[in-house]
């Protein structure tokens, strides 16, 4: 098998980084975002648990008496 060498300009290979580098940091900003979501949703659903717990525990107390 033999391999061809393509000599590809300089200024065209940086341009092609430079895409690739933006893509990958709005790839990373765009998960960070989805990430940061996803902690805020899960608080506030630990919080609306902790909530039904209380009142569980209330209504418990409340027949209990």
């Amino acid at each position: 098998m033999t391999t061809k060498t393509i000599t590809i300009d300089p200024r065209v290979a940086l341009t092609e980084e430079s895409a690739l580098v933006d893509h990958y940091r709005n790839r990373a900003l765009v998960l960070a975002q989805t990430l940061f979501e996803r902690d805020v949703r899960v608080a506030e659903l630990e919080k609306e648990l902790a909530d039904m717990k209380d009142q569980a525990a209330v209504a418990a107390t409340d027949r209990e008496e």
